[in-house]
């Protein structure tokens, strides 16, 4: 942990992680095309070497649907929606913690994430992106026990299963921030009515 600290930083990357799981539920229960609102996600993958949550997600509004589950979560909503997202998230911060362990493997992503970076010039292509992250979240991270099991219609899970895995990488990415600004899933258990005024006050 960095610090002990809930800073407007931690909020924005907690935010993050909630806001890839809102799109990737959107992605398999709904007929919504999540590309665009994708985008900006998607390429936060790829900016390994900044800590500073508000260079990376350039704008809170971006994070309003993550910051709205969050604030969800944190007072008690048990609608089913609610609680699979939060499954998806818990799931995708224990994941990140298992690739934090394993040194080998983080440096193998890594240098993957590395090779697209020198290789294409962070091309602005986005579906060629969303396969290029979903090639390492199947080669590395799919994996990783427990899996992410995600829940919803089979048309949709089928239709958008490359842009699904390159949010869960995106999600992952996130948790690594948050983690860095100090988060911990005891945090989501223990410090809820801390981390609730800190989001209270964050649009402000």
């Amino acid at each position: 942990m960095r610090n002990n600290i809930i800073s407007e930083s931690y909020i924005w990357s907690l935010c993050a992680v909630l806001q890839n799981m809102f799109l990737v539920n959107k992605l398999a229960t709904t007929e919504h095309d999540c590309y665009q609102e994708s985008k900006l996600l998607i390429e936060s993958i790829y900016i390994m070497d900044e800590s500073e949550a508000s260079k990376i997600y350039k704008n809170k509004l971006n994070l309003t649907d993550g910051y709205n589950l969050l604030k969800n979560i944190l007072i008690g909503k048990n609608d089913i929606s609610i609680i699979t997202m939060q499954k998806y998230a818990l799931n995708v911060i224990l994941i990140q913690k298992n690739i934090s362990k394993n040194n080998d493997l983080k440096d193998l992503i890594r240098k993957k994430i590395d090779n697209y970076q020198e290789n294409s010039m962070m091309a602005t292509n986005l579906s060629d992106l969303v396969l290029y992250s979903e090639e390492i979240y199947k080669e590395y991270i799919g994996i990783i026990r427990p899996r992410v099991v995600i829940s919803g219609k089979k048309e949709f899970l089928d239709k958008n299963s490359s842009l699904i895995r390159a949010l869960l990488l995106s999600g992952i990415r996130a948790a690594f921030l948050w983690e860095y600004h100090g988060g911990s899933k005891w945090h989501l258990m223990f410090r809820r009515k801390e981390i609730l005024n800190k989001c209270n006050n964050f649009f402000i």
